[in-house]
């Protein structure tokens, strides 16, 4: 159950681009936080193209489109992973799950409400780019962690991501991980994203460090595992170190209203934009 009277913290992790390492910190940071004794549960929200399961070696009860069509509930489709937390899948090639419509958001809404007070933090693996569903789950969120490397085409990526949320969505505040990179080309590319957004968005990046390009991180996603402190002592204590900055940064509560306020807030964001296309079409 949720500590006291607070309700869940709602992270999203993000990244302009593919093949950054998103997922691995979602799942990661989901076992950090588990350990650490709170209650989380990880949403897939990758729709469409949901990897988490095969990351972790479960198997999903079922997938979300079987939520949103009223056959199954959240209880029935969650699935306690072995590290600790909780997992809702998402689903792998279904076409639908791609472009939810207001309804389908409000079954998900009312299911979500149903289990709000069960955790006290939930991750949202988002999908990679600036689709709807990304900024649908993002900019609901309480908070944001955008994952990239120091790759040109990523550090590009993750500014239009970032461009699209504070513009579109009124997003103002970031976490910025960079992976596969050491301390010092990390830096850079962070500086380097951050000397764009200072000129041209009024946003507030917050680095929360780098984790380095290691065979010891693909053998983990291969061997669908997580990265354990006896395989890679190293990077697991680097990988550590970057979580606990994560988890150690300050709950933006003007944003905060528990799982409740993510799925409602979610859902007038859609409504506002579907009212606003009809208003410019007419």
């Amino acid at each position: 159950m949720s500590v006291g009277n607070e309700v869940p913290r709602v992270i999203a992790i993000c990244s302009g681009k593919g093949g950054v390492g998103k997922t691995f910190f979602s799942v990661h940071l989901a076992e950090y936080a588990a350990k650490k004794g709170k209650r989380v549960l990880l949403l897939d929200a990758d729709l469409g193209l949901a990897n988490v399961d095969v990351m972790l070696g479960i198997s999903p009860k079922g997938s979300l489109l079987e939520l949103v069509r009223g056959e199954k509930g959240l209880s029935d489709l969650i699935v306690s992973a072995r590290a600790g937390f909780d997992v809702l899948p998402g689903g792998s090639g279904l076409y639908e799950l791609t472009a939810l419509d207001t309804e389908q958001q409000q079954v998900m809404m009312n299911e979500m409400r149903r289990i709000s007070s069960d955790y006290d933090l939930v991750l949202i693996d988002a999908a990679a780019g600036i689709g709807d569903n990304v900024l649908y789950f993002v900019s609901a969120s309480e908070s944001a962690l955008v994952v990239l490397t120091p790759d040109p085409t990523s550090l590009t990526d993750a500014y239009a991501l970032i461009k699209v949320l504070s513009r579109q969505r009124n997003m103002r505040r970031f976490m910025v991980a960079v992976n596969q990179a050491e301390v010092f080309d990390a830096q850079v590319a962070f500086k380097r994203l951050l000397s764009v957004a200072d000129r041209y968005l009024d946003v507030h990046l917050d680095y929360v460090g780098n984790l380095p390009h290691s065979p010891d991180v693909r053998e983990a996603v291969q061997g669908q595992k997580l990265l354990t402190v006896q395989d890679a002592p190293v990077m697991r204590q680097t990988l550590d170190m970057v979580l606990a900055n994560i988890l150690a940064r300050e709950r933006d509560l003007s944003r905060n209203g528990g799982l409740q306020f993510f799925w409602e807030h979610s859902l007038n964001e859609g409504m506002n934009i579907d009212a606003k296309v009809q208003e410019e079409s007419s």
